[in-house]
């Protein structure tokens, strides 16, 4: 009977080594995945503008750095794949693998952290989106999308991937919460 312990305890780590490493494969390719959608987004929104001339006032330019929204969305994703690059350099290295309960803690951490930064991100841009497509009767202000239509197009482009890193954020948050509560688990 004792043998028998053993064999099904010795199946139940095997097990949860695959388990951990299947993680490790899956967080790795969300890192990756995060850090394309987050500077895409940012390089796509960073390099935006359109020039237009308009009749009796001559060329009117539209740039990112106009909006402070659009400024913070740029920024916030350029933060968000700076952490994300930082993260995955330090999973692969081993420096920062979540061996330690404080090391995976300050992962699930960071990892909120970065979903909040990039829906704020996403949120100020969609708003001016919104206004820039739809306008605002109630201020007077007018559709700039069907005057700067290429700088609307391309910032849509960058809320779209953008908010797929939100996805991506979310789900590693989800991944990192879940190991910190196996972990706890597995200690009582």
């Amino acid at each position: 009977m004792a043998s028998t312990e053993n064999k099904s305890g010795g199946d139940d780590a095997r097990r949860l080594k695959g388990v951990n490493s299947s993680f490790f494969v899956v967080g790795l390719i969300l890192r990756l995945l995060a850090i394309g959608a987050t500077f895409s987004a940012a390089i796509v929104m960073g390099t935006n503008k359109q020039t237009v001339i308009l009749p009796f006032v001559g060329p009117w330019p539209a740039k990112y750095q106009y909006l402070p929204a659009l400024v913070f969305f740029v920024v916030a994703n350029a933060v968000a794949c700076g952490y994300t690059l930082f993260s995955l350099i330090f999973s692969v290295t081993g420096k920062f693998a979540s061996s330690t309960t404080l090391s995976a803690f300050l992962l699930a951490v960071t990892d909120m952290v970065m979903v909040a930064l990039v829906s704020a991100g996403v949120s100020a841009a969609a708003a001016i989106a919104y206004v820039g497509y739809k306008g605002n009767s109630h201020t007077q202000w007018g559709k700039l999308c069907g005057i700067y239509g290429r700088f609307c197009h391309h910032g849509v482009g960058a809320l779209l991937v953008s908010f797929l890193g939100l996805i991506i954020f979310m789900a590693l948050s989800v991944m990192s919460i879940y190991r910190l509560y196996r972990r706890a688990s597995s200690a009582r």
